[in-house]
């Protein structure tokens, strides 16, 4: 799945399967990329999932290992022991590497090589020797195979260049064989991490056999931008593999189709900057929030002595977080994760510096230290759902940030239900495998699952913070639920619990418009007319209800009754700025199908 996705982690993740040796079909895959999802899914839940998954996140969670032990080394290193040791506690009980660690996904892969490149490359700046250079080669081609965002590495690795012809260790002016030097070094370490990235891929340029991805077509498409025309230029001249190549144009066309964002309990048409600073200051224990205000006054102070250490900390740091709040895409904590390591780090330095020169300050840190392991601690299991106490702790997280539950809390749901059985009990989940896999036997139902909504649930009703959260009309199964203190909370706030009898007919018509654009995909039209009259039925506010009516009677040939239909789905659309795409779209269709009949 996902060939867009470098393939390190994967890889890893994949290793210790290769020993249990699973049945795999191996014909090439030609559906789009819902149809190749859930066949993987069919295929992972028919096989011995939970040893598989087990062993797969045990060894994915070499990254977060090595970044624990990296922190601890460039601490001891660049500074002392002292700071190798508090730095390494923080990393250990931070939530977020808790949260991700265990995860086989590709967010932490990154983050511990850019920091190995970067600690590895300061120390050939200190000594300059060949090993130094090319393990820094290395770990900066492991860094661009771990991520597409892992290319923020190239920048990183040229700015602390000059920053090491600015600040040579003698303190004298470098000579221009010495500035050559750190010119062929650096040609050197992009090199050796070109080589890395094309030997990841097999050396082989395809993406697979079946069909080439869209987002790899720069030629095709035509580029309309200067980053589209680079992308097309390397492609056609095979200079990195397309699947690499396919990452960037999917990161390309999501910056140019600005997606909606929850914050705060509010949507926005399209990204917010203070989206990950906001994701900071909720996400990360007050303990540490605590440290780095306190730090900053012995960064100062220790900057004379340590002014190349603090520079390739807060250097890579502060490009990692620009290129977070301008990529136009508002993500979570998890895309921070680059920017964590060297802001623990420089941290850790400021307060134990502070630390030397009064006392107290020594107490206060290690203070903040405990209640930084305390707050973690208090969290566990639920660390993707994780809030410092100062908004609340995890069981208030999904009212201020969006997609709190991927589905990592259907075990707790079966637990609860256990605990507190039910006489009916529904689940209404905005992800897309069978909670009754993990043993939850509620009536199901959601968007992965698209089955009619009652509109009325009585009974226990459990439903995804996401599902509440989400900024698409056309998957608000639990509108209705918005408003609604819930009774209880299962894994943090991924789940909530709510008890009485509810209004679902939101709901209804998101369910039963869904049914109506399948049945017309099948050309079962009068079902969809029916279904598309019962979403409107159920709330006439519903745009895309109009639309799928619409749409329907056009393909029955009733052109004039169909556009209008359009017409009234495009209006209530045009009442949200946060439309304003999808209005472009219909305006496009009505006067496509306006032009085409000769109508005005």
């Amino acid at each position: 799945m996902s060939p867009e996705h470098p393939p390190l982690a994967k890889m890893v993740a994949a290793l210790p399967l290769l020993m249990m040796n699973p049945q795999l079909d191996c014909t090439p895959f030609h559906g789009d990329d819902v149809a190749q999802a859930f066949a993987s899914l069919r295929w992972f839940y028919s096989q011995n999932w939970r040893s598989e998954l087990l062993w797969a996140r045990m060894a994915v969670s070499i990254f977060a290992v090595g970044l624990c032990l990296l922190v601890w080394e460039a601490s001891r290193r660049m500074f002392d022991l002292a700071v190798a040791t508090i730095a390494a506690l923080l990393v250990a009980f931070d939530p977020n590497v808790l949260a991700s660690g265990g995860l086989v996904m590709t967010d932490l892969a990154p983050a511990t090589m850019m920091l190995c490149a970067v600690f590895i490359y300061y120390l050939w700046t200190r000594r300059p020797h060949v090993l130094p250079l090319l393990l820094a080669g290395l770990a900066m081609g492991l860094t661009l195979l771990s991520k597409i965002s892992g290319v923020v590495v190239i920048p990183i690795i040229l700015t602390l260049a000059a920053i090491n012809v600015a600040l040579p260790a003698d303190r004298e002016l470098h000579s221009r064989k010495q500035v050559l030097r750190n010119l062929l070094a650096v040609g050197l370490i992009f090199a050796i991490a070109f080589a890395v990235l094309w030997i990841g891929y097999g050396m082989r340029y395809a993406t697979h056999g079946g069909p080439v991805p869209l987002e790899a077509r720069f030629s095709a498409m035509g580029a309309t931008s200067a980053a589209d025309r680079i992308l097309a230029f390397m492609e056609e001249r095979h200079v990195l593999p397309q699947a690499y190549l396919a990452g960037f144009g999917f990161l390309t066309q999501l910056s140019k189709d600005p997606a909606p964002v929850f914050i705060l309990g509010k949507t926005y048409p399209r990204a917010q900057w203070f989206f990950y600073p906001l994701n900071m200051l909720i996400r990360s224990t007050a303990a540490f929030l605590a440290m780095i205000v306190v730090s900053s006054a012995g960064i100062v102070i220790c900057w004379q002595e340590h002014r190349r250490e603090i520079l390739f900390l807060l250097v890579p740091g502060a490009i990692c977080a620009i290129a977070c709040v301008s990529s136009g895409v508002n993500s979570g904590i998890r895309h921070l994760l680059l920017v964590f390591p060297f802001l623990v780090i420089v941290v850790c330095a400021g307060c134990v510096e502070l630390s030397k020169r009064w006392r107290w300050i020594k107490y206060g840190v290690l203070g903040l230290i405990v209640l930084h392991a305390a707050s973690s601690l208090h969290a566990f299991p639920n660390y993707l759902s994780y809030a410092n106490e100062l908004w609340g702790g995890p069981t208030q997280t999904y009212k201020y940030l969006p997609s709190i539950d991927i589905g990592q809390s259907y075990l707790q749901v079966r637990d609860y239900l256990e605990r507190n059985p039910p006489e009916r009990c529904w689940l209404l989940t905005d992800w897309q495998w069978d909670p009754e896999v993990y043993g939850v036997h509620c009536k199901v139902l959601g968007y992965w699952k698209m089955e009619l909504i009652p509109p009325r649930l009585r009974g226990t009703v459990i439903v995804s913070s996401s599902a509440l959260s989400t900024t698409f009309l056309n998957q608000a199964i639990a509108v209705g639920f918005k408003n609604i203190a819930p009774e209880d909370y299962i894994g943090g706030s991924a789940m909530l619990v709510f008890k009485g009898d509810f209004d679902t007919r939101a709901g209804a018509s998101v369910t039963a418009e869904h049914l109506a654009m399948q049945a017309i995909a099948q050309g079962q039209l009068t079902d969809a007319l029916h279904l598309s009259d019962y979403a409107i039925q159920m709330s006439p506010d519903n745009p895309y209800a109009h639309l799928r009516r619409g749409n329907a009677l056009i393909v029955l040939g009733r052109l004039s009754e169909g556009i209008s239909e359009l017409e009234r789905g495009r209006g209530l659309l045009f009442r949200d700025p946060i439309h304003e795409a999808e209005v472009r779209d219909v305006d496009r269709t009505i006067q496509s199908l306006r032009n085409s009949s000769g109508m005005h």
